[in-house]
């Protein structure tokens, strides 16, 4: 059982008693993954002890494992546009124009909310997430417990998700963030919005003294109900000392998280033989509001600087921590070769209505060998888009002696050499 496993139970248990009124028992910060499933997925894919494999492994077909990234990327660019706004169509357009995809965190009873939600649906269907801001986007400096417990009700947090399900194809709500960065550092707000299904809550942190303008996370977070992000990329406003608008400071920071190839190629923190070393996570924000728009403004200057390249994962922040918990999560076992396909049961107990990402198997393979791959007896076709912005595409790519299989989990993956 997984560390995040073991933690079903306590999270379990501390919501019976919030729901019942009850003072929950402490927690930590590491919180489990919403929507265990019961039983063995094995089973739910009719996969007996008798189709496991015995025989040794063939060596022309080597599971190698899962990729860090999807399709096995060296770096992931996600984005957070918050607050509804008549700004924010503009800001959505800017995201299309340069194919970087972003969490809209938008609160859902705002005054211009009814005017965004066709432009929100166009976005849901181009591979954005729309994420809760909350319904009336309460906020208070300080804030308190006292203004917490009240400013997070469930009609808030389950509300304003329902809300967004309701007007939109969206399948399911993973992000929230934080309307003002208010009440972040709360565990009860953290159990709160774990037992309303959220799987990542965005912080703002420190805006009187200009903490939320490079907060300088490059991976996950620790807490994924206290997540920081990379930069901000916006102007002055509110009660914040600053803006963080110099195009040249933007694009460096970009370029920490998304190191460039330098030296011997197969040297450095992550890399192989002949690939560049492993990025990170770059996850910028910001308010449409505190924009200005067109290509030779600020905002769409940094959008082209780091749009387009062909070793980054464009994914929004839900999907992005979701895919983190499939990962760690999914188990890839050998089964018994049949007339002539090495197969392997790939599989996890994660409820896919909510985890419908894929994941990227790596698979050792002559370049020369030509293989055939399917998945569920369907065959998996070869990627064709020179990006990667999707996180639940089904396709494979070779990429040297190797072979990358990008499919969704709790099916069986079948490869077999041709002539």
């Amino acid at each position: 059982m997984t560390k995040r496993l073991s933690r079903v139970l306590p999270v379990l248990a501390a919501a019976v008693l919030l729901l019942a009124g009850a003072q929950a028992p402490p927690q930590d910060s590491e919180h489990a993954p919403v929507g265990i499933l019961e039983g063995s997925a094995l089973d739910r894919l009719k996969v007996t002890r008798a189709d496991l494999r015995t025989a040794e492994p063939n060596p022309s077909i080597r599971y190698n494992g899962i990729a860090r990234f999807l399709d096995r990327m060296r770096t992931v660019v996600t984005g957070t546009l918050d607050d509804s706004t008549n700004a924010m169509p503009k800001a959505i357009d800017a995201m299309d124009t340069y194919g970087i995809k972003a969490t809209i965190a938008v609160s859902t009873q705002g005054n211009v909310i009814e005017q965004l939600w066709p432009r929100l649906r166009a976005a849901v269907d181009n591979g954005h997430e729309i994420g809760s801001h909350s319904r009336r986007h309460q906020c208070q400096w300080p804030d308190t417990e006292a203004f917490c417990r009240a400013a997070y009700s469930r009609d808030e947090m389950e509300g304003s998700r329902d809300d967004i399900l309701a007007h939109t194809s969206q399948r399911y709500v993973w992000t929230w963030v934080y309307p003002c960065g208010n009440c972040a550092g709360y565990e009860l707000i953290h159990r709160r919005l774990n037992l309303a299904g959220y799987l990542v809550a965005r912080n703002y942190p420190d805006e009187t003294h200009g903490g939320h303008l490079v907060p300088d996370l490059q991976s996950w977070a620790a807490d994924p109900y206290n997540a920081a992000f990379t930069q901000s990329v916006q102007k002055q406003g509110g009660i914040a000392p600053a803006g963080r608008t110099d195009v040249a400071l933007l694009n460096a920071k970009f370029d920490q998280v998304h190191p460039p190839q330098t030296g011997t190629p197969g040297t450095g923190r992550g890399a192989a033989a002949g690939r560049p070393p492993d990025g990170g996570i770059y996850q910028f924000m910001t308010h449409p509001s505190l924009l200005d728009f067109g290509p030779e403004q600020f905002f769409e200057k940094h959008l082209a600087y780091i749009a387009g390249r062909p070793d980054v994962w464009y994914v929004p922040t839900g999907p992005l921590y979701a895919y983190q918990i499939v990962r760690e999560n999914t188990v890839v076992t050998p089964l018994g070769p049949k007339d002539g396909w090495e197969r392997f049961a790939v599989h996890h107990n994660l409820d896919p209505k909510i985890y419908d990402n894929a994941v990227t198997l790596t698979f050792a393979i002559p370049a020369a060998a030509k293989v055939e791959v399917r998945a569920g007896g369907k065959a998996v076709p070869d990627k064709t888009s020179k990006l990667t912005d999707r996180w639940n595409v089904e396709y494979a790519r070779r990429d040297g002696n190797a072979l990358l299989v990008t499919i969704r989990p709790n099916t069986v993956v079948e490869l077999k050499e041709t002539k």
